[in-house]
């Protein structure tokens, strides 16, 4: 059973009219009711009958990561979230066992939303990579990346919490005319826009660049709306909103979701979101804000539904994040930059 439903979510991802995402749904949920005990646990005590589709999937608490190991195998990989306020000891932990199937996931979202498959272009990186992060999700995901889009060599110009941003402006001022991908957290682009603005300095990156940030402004002293971020990045690096794109993404998920300029995030076609209501848990009216539920088949290994404390609403063409709930930790990547 575990090749078969591996097997067909694997071939879901590669082509969704392979399947279906209802029946894929409940077919993991199945597998992870008999080989996850933790969650069959979950779903006893909740009383839940066996869902008929993906909406009716038990959702785990995305806080429920810090306290039990979720998986269906013995983790071949293990990843942490990047911090909280509560101290190392409560980083949420997810088990990986198919490391396989993260990948698949990892570079075909990006190839749906950002470079198509076999296209290669030189990478500036400020952001995590495996070699040095090698329990951070995000850092996995990056050097998957770089090895099969980076047409370059550049080191990253993240290390050890701080951005080289005197090396990352020398090889501003040395692009030629040949198109780049700029690849950061947030806080590093602001951090580089500071930068820019003591020194009298600016950029323009070459035509048909662009700029993938995430992480929001966590760990960055001033939390900015996405317009102040977009026009920052257009004041340093010349860009227009159209060639940012923003990268939602959390250690408890294997998949990720894009938003172009200021406009809505997009799953892809193995994950499904749902905007709850924070007091019902059922789906909230369209255009209302919520609580975020994520139903990702990449989580194979793991749990597939992930209710999270972001915030969010549905709107035309996809999810709008609003934010974190009041009194929620802050998480992610960019708080490696915090101060």
């Amino acid at each position: 059973m575990t090749d078969s439903i591996h097997a067909r979510i694997q071939a879901f991802i590669t082509d969704p009219s392979t399947g279906d995402f209802d029946a894929l749904a409940c077919a993991a949920h199945d597998y992870q009711y008999r080989e996850n005990p933790p969650y069959r646990r979950f779903v006893d005590r909740a009383g839940t009958p066996p869902p008929r589709v993906w909406r009716d999937v038990p959702a785990v608490p995305a806080f429920a990561f810090k306290d039990t190991p979720l998986a269906c195998a013995p983790a071949g990989d293990v990843f942490l979230s990047s911090g909280t306020t509560e101290g190392p000891e409560r980083r949420a932990r997810h088990h990986v066992p198919d490391l396989d199937l993260y990948r698949h996931a990892a570079l075909a979202g990006f190839r749906r939303a950002v470079l198509p498959a076999g296209e290669r272009r030189r990478f500036l990186v400020a952001a995590p990579e495996r070699a040095w992060h090698p329990l951070s999700s995000l850092g996995a995901m990056v050097s998957w990346l770089r090895e099969a889009h980076d047409a370059g060599a550049e080191p990253s110009f993240l290390d050890d919490g701080t951005v080289d941003l005197p090396r990352l402006a020398r090889v501003l001022d040395t692009l030629d005319d040949r198109p780049v991908l700029v690849l950061a957290v947030t806080g590093a682009l602001l951090r580089l826009a500071d930068h820019a603005e003591r020194q009298g300095r600016r950029w323009r990156l070459p035509a048909g660049s662009l700029v993938l940030d995430t992480g929001g402004c966590k760990g960055y002293p001033e939390d900015l709306d996405r317009g102040r971020i977009l026009a920052r990045y257009r004041a340093v690096l010349g860009v227009d909103a159209e060639a940012v794109i923003n990268e939602y993404g959390m250690t408890e998920m294997c998949s990720q979701l894009y938003a172009r300029a200021a406009g809505p995030a997009i799953a892809p076609p193995w994950v499904r979101t749902l905007v709850c209501d924070p007091v019902t848990g059922r789906e909230a009216p369209r255009g209302r804000a919520g609580l975020l539920r994520h139903v990702d088949l990449a989580n194979l290994g793991s749990v597939i539904a992930v209710q999270t404390e972001d915030v969010g609403r549905a709107v035309e063409g996809g999810i709008e994040i609003l934010g974190r709930v009041a009194g929620a930790e802050p998480r992610g990547c960019s708080l490696l930059l915090a101060s």
